[in-house]
């Protein structure tokens, strides 16, 4: 095993002093001389045609500078499926859809030539129900779909099914006719906002002298935003330039473009800077998690061993597939659960409704079968008389195993994970008392696989440090950080020696995008191979220096000014610093380390849909809780927490703990309040912070104990493996055993609020 000095330190964030004394740059603190506001038009329709729209009084306002609507840019885009026009232009498709924008002087202008602009609508009945939308002859949300779906080859044509996934592993009937019980039952996940401090906001500036696009943008994927932004506009790459300053959190939501193609827009018409940023309530139109409906089947011998399962969701994406079919399929390949079950049989459909468009949400759909997969385990081992803790060790997976998708398991960390949430609960000697209840859950998430990063390591001048460019988003989760860490250790300095430069498409390099937890893994990698790089080139130096072969040179990066010296010739040594100054004759220089990564993946078998590498690496994530439930109010209390994951090698110990219990609280508040409602006209009826429940510190229990394991990936960068969405999706399955521990009722739809379970409890004492 190597030996470390800055890897595995609990070194202090590097951007913790800029974050708490308000000196961090948001987007929103950014000012540009001339610079317009813009505001959007939402449709009130969840379906409706446009029937004729007049801007003429918003244009004749004084101080408004534009008015952009889809006659402007009748173009289509989307992540998967090239589905949504930038402004809706012959009908509406959810409440909240933008039809038009203006740029002004001030916001308030802005705002005010909105309600100036007169649709004449013609409403249409909404399909909000996604069993009912996919029925052959419920109406079609897209009736020209086959015209722009270009690549959405896995959907059902004539239907409102925009994707399928499907896993085939052993013979699921066959499994189930061996099964001692059988069990079956469906599980639901609402809708939920991501909750991000920092709203969606982006500023435009378009330069007609020079013919260039600028863009200052909160997104998790720069690379991804320019991209989409060349394709819509038919405009090249090099025309464009995005910037991303802080961000104030994503979890998902801020992967693909939002409002930089209204900032955009504007910009282009107006030819001035123009900067979009919608509020809190706006929030709740342009991102959303859709909900999800899964129906699981389990056999199993009367020892515990699971013979077969057989998964089946529906997921409501809502007016557009955004990345509908990409969730369908990453949260496939997990959705039989992290254990050894033979006989597997996995159907997904992405299905279009009259609702708000649902987006990358932390984990990729990981959270919602989760929420399925783990609640019906406790259903199994009740039915079996079964422990739950004993019910999943025997079948989790460990490392050798065969997974649902046909991978071999590498790195462990499950079992793990599950002995040590038991024994921090005392599971064995826990308390029984009535309405107490004890739950737990284990669940396991992939990442993307196949795609490419790059990074640059910049030694400079001085040869005692480095500026490294790469466009991983640092969006709260400490990345900076761990990255510096990573570099310092590679190259064999202190980590204040490593200074690293915001994301800029015309100055960092490609990075696929932050999200999915391939940060660490990915960029890490990507990271070495440039310090080795780095070092490969001043070796080359070195020889040319010393007039000896590459392979005769050592070096010390470490030391002030760096030393290079020839192998077992200590008397022929030199400071980096000079031989650079010599080697360039005098004219000092610098040395660029290039790393270059691309994670391991194979594609899907088109039968089966098995696949032997369908993700670089698996996370694990288990997490406890004891519960307390108030019979007269249905109200749970969480007494305490317990969490724990599986990191490969924590990079940064103090941010592992972070994460953990930052995720453990948000999937808690998922499980326990929040919830999108929308009335029967399509229309979301709690869009702010105080009728949507999400967690404050009230609501939060006294003891969430987090905790980490460390079972090394061998491919990961020092053993590393991904780790920010896996502590989010065991906490509402948690609770919901917690809850079906403590009265004896299952409680299938998330979130488990006071309402559901007196009247569960209510509905028994009726019996």
């Amino acid at each position: 095993m190597e030996k470390l000095t800055t890897v595995g330190k609990p070194l202090m964030r590097t951007d913790v002093l800029e974050k708490v004394t308000g000196k961090a740059v948001y987007c929103a603190d950014i000012k540009i001389p001339g610079m317009l506001s813009g505001a959007l038009l939402y449709s009130p329709y969840a379906h409706a045609i446009i029937k004729s729209m007049d801007v003429s009084a918003a244009q004749a306002l004084p101080g408004v500078h534009a008015v952009v609507t889809g006659k402007d840019f009748p173009f289509r885009y989307g992540s998967v499926v090239k589905d949504r026009p930038l402004f809706a232009m012959d009908k509406v498709r959810f409440t909240g859809e933008v039809v038009a924008a203006v740029a002004a002087e001030d916001e308030q202008t802005a705002l005010e030539a909105c309600k100036l602009i007169k649709v004449e609508y013609e409403e249409l009945p909404p399909i909000l129900d996604p069993i009912a939308s996919m029925v052959d002859d419920s109406p079609l949300i897209h009736e020209n779909f086959e015209q722009y779906a270009k690549g959405a080859s896995t959907a059902i044509p004539n239907t409102n099914v925009c994707s399928t996934y499907k896993l085939r592993k052993g013979d699921v009937d066959e499994g189930f006719a061996e099964s001692d019980l059988i069990v079956e039952d469906t599980y639901c996940t609402p809708a939920v906002q991501h909750g991000y401090i920092e709203p969606h906001i982006s500023i435009a500036e378009y330069n007609p002298y020079a013919d260039r696009l600028t863009v200052w943008t909160s997104t998790v994927s720069p690379y991804n935003a320019r991209r989409e932004i060349s394709e819509i506009w038919s405009m090249p790459m090099n025309k464009i330039r995005v910037l991303v300053p802080a961000v104030g959190g994503s979890f998902g939501a801020k992967m693909y473009i939002k409002t930089e193609i209204y900032a955009v827009a504007l910009a282009l018409k107006c030819k001035r800077a123009v900067k979009v940023v919608v509020s809190r309530g706006e929030e709740f139109s342009m991102a959303v998690r859709g909900a999800a409906i899964t129906t699981i089947k389990t056999g199993v011998k009367k020892d515990g061993t699971i013979l077969a399962r057989q998964v089946k969701t529906v997921w409501d994406t809502g007016a557009y597939a955004d990345c509908g079919p990409t969730v369908c399929r990453l949260s496939g390949h997990a959705s039989p659960g992290p254990y050894r079950i033979p006989n597997s049989r996995v159907d997904g459909y992405t299905v279009y409704t009259n609702k708000n468009i649902s987006c990358a949400f932390r984990g990729y759909g990981v959270q919602e079968t989760a929420f399925a997969y783990e609640s019906h385990m406790d259903d199994v081992a009740k039915a079996l008389g079964m422990d739950p803790v004993e019910f999943r060790l025997k079948n989790a997976l460990v490392a050798g195993d065969q997974g649902s998708t046909g991978q071999i398991v590498g790195s462990g960390g499950l079992v793990e994970c599950i002995e040590k949430v038991a024994e921090s609960l005392d599971w064995k000697n826990r308390e029984r008392k009535p309405y107490r209840g004890f739950g737990v859950a284990a669940i396991h998430k992939g990442t993307g696989n196949g795609s490419w990063d790059a990074a640059i390591i910049k030694m400079n001048e001085d040869c005692s440090s480095y500026t490294l460019l790469m466009s991983v988003i640092e969006q709260g989760q400490g990345s900076n950080t761990v990255m510096a860490q990573m570099a310092a250790e590679a190259l064999g300095v202190d980590m204040d020696r490593i200074f690293v430069v915001a994301p800029d498409t015309d100055v960092t390099p490609f990075d696929a995008g932050t999200t999915g937890s391939r940060a660490t893994y990915c960029m890490g990698n990507t990271i070495r191979d440039a310090a080795k790089d780095l070092k490969k080139k001043v070796r080359a130096m070195g020889a040319k220096f010393f007039g000896v072969s590459e392979e005769e040179i050592e070096l010390d990066l470490g030391a002030p000014k760096g030393k290079v010296w020839v192998k077992n010739q200590p008397g022929r040594s030199e400071s980096l610093y000079a031989v650079m100054r010599k080697v360039h004759e005098g004219r000092g220089g610098t040395v660029l380390g290039e790393g270059y990564f691309k994670a391991k993946g194979e594609n899907n078998d088109p039968v089966t849909g098995m696949n032997p590498m369908v993700t670089p690496f698996w996370m694990y994530a288990v997490q406890g809780v004891e519960v307390e439930v108030d019979p007269g109010t249905g109200k749970v209390k969480i007494l305490r927490a317990v969490g724990v994951s599986d990191v490969g090698k924590a990079i940064n110990p103090i941010g592992v703990i972070q994460q953990v219990q930052g995720g453990m609280i948000q999937g808690m508040s998922g499980g326990m309040g929040e919830d999108v409602l929308v009335d029967s006209k399509g229309k979301v009826v709690n869009p702010n912070l105080a009728d949507y429940k999400m967690f404050t510190t009230m609501d939060m229990p006294e003891k969430v104990e987090a905790y980490f394991t460390e079972t090394a990936d061998d491919d990961g960068p020092f053993g590393a493996k991904g780790l920010g969405e896996g502590p989010v999706a065991p906490g509402a399955p948690a609770i919901a055993n917690a809850v079906f521990d403590a009265i004896g009722i299952r409680i299938n739809d998330a979130p488990l609020t006071a309402d559901k379970i007196l009247a569960a409890l209510e509905a028994r004492e009726a019996k």
